[in-house]
């Protein structure tokens, strides 16, 4: 695939070559920012920290304590109103400002762009007291990475619709050509999700595989390989796991992306944690 052209950063923004270049995966980690607030049922901005990561390091739906532990690189804070939190939350728009170390204050890196949209499923209510996700597919979520003064980088990442409704999917963009479909394993032609997942915390750690979009083959041949490129949602202990819905991911880039491709597909775990983890756990009971 061909790698997308080089941008040539803003004066003052940070290079992507030296803060994506030397890593092969990243651990993505949601922190417990704003948990009193959602434990009276309001929505939080969410804020991440960003960790070089090693493949190795995960066991199913954990990853090592040493993993955990390696110093944070990165620094990222969503940017939005209020009112959209706590209107149209799983459709609102907002802006996720990513900074070097792992605290705020940082050196700009670039910032991801998610426009007002429709969420990806809306929930009818059933006559017994049930309720029942129906898919929506238009107006779907995107977002696009910028450097820190606007220009964009070149790429995409889309929530993706077909006839497989029950699956959740999303595409992967650059210079307008889909190079990724990103998706879970599934089973009965497509149509399924795999039943080989972990639950926990009402939801499931699947792991959303990278596929050629066209033959819908998974990179690096198999499943379930920690060196497969892959975002999976891990383990990030028992104080986390219980007492927030902060959610942690194990990022694996496909061999051979370049900076931005890495840029633009960190901002694909934040795409997938929006629609599909933070949804899931709007309804969890």
């Amino acid at each position: 695939m061909e790698a997308p052209k080089q941008v040539e950063m803003d004066a003052g923004g940070y290079e992507l070559e030296s803060v994506f270049g030397p890593h092969e995966a990243l651990l993505v980690k949601q922190t417990m920012r704003g948990c009193c607030q959602e434990c009276l049922g309001c929505d939080a901005k969410s804020e991440y920290k960003v960790a070089p990561f090693n493949p190795q390091a995960i066991d199913g739906i954990r990853v090592t304590e040493a993993a955990m532990g390696v110093p944070d690189i990165m620094y990222a804070i969503e940017h939005s109103s209020c009112c959209c939190r706590v209107c149209n939350p799983a459709g609102r728009n907002f802006q996720m400002h990513v900074s070097s170390g792992g605290d705020p204050g940082g050196q700009p890196i670039l910032y991801y762009d998610k426009p007002l949209t429709c969420p990806a499923f809306f929930t009818v209510q059933t006559d017994n007291g049930g309720s029942i996700d129906c898919p929506c597919c238009c107006c779907l979520p995107q977002l696009t990475p910028h450097t820190p003064k606007g220009q964009s980088i070149g790429s995409e990442s889309r929530y993706y619709c077909d006839m497989c409704l029950c699956v959740p999917k999303f595409t992967y963009h650059e210079n307008n050509e889909v190079l990724y479909l990103i998706k879970p394993e599934t089973c009965c032609g497509g149509a399924c999700v795999a039943c080989n997942c972990c639950s926990g915390k009402g939801l499931v750690y699947m792991p959303f595989y990278f596929h050629d979009p066209k033959s819908e083959e998974v990179l690096g041949g198999k499943y379930e390989d920690a060196n497969t490129p892959q975002i999976r949602k891990v383990w990030a202990g028992l104080k986390k796991e219980c007492c927030s819905t902060a959610d942690t991911f194990a990022v694996v880039f496909p061999p051979g992306s370049s900076p931005q491709r890495k840029a633009g597909l960190l901002g694909m775990t934040f795409l997938i944690d929006f629609v599909f983890f933070e949804g899931h756990q709007d309804k969890r009971t």
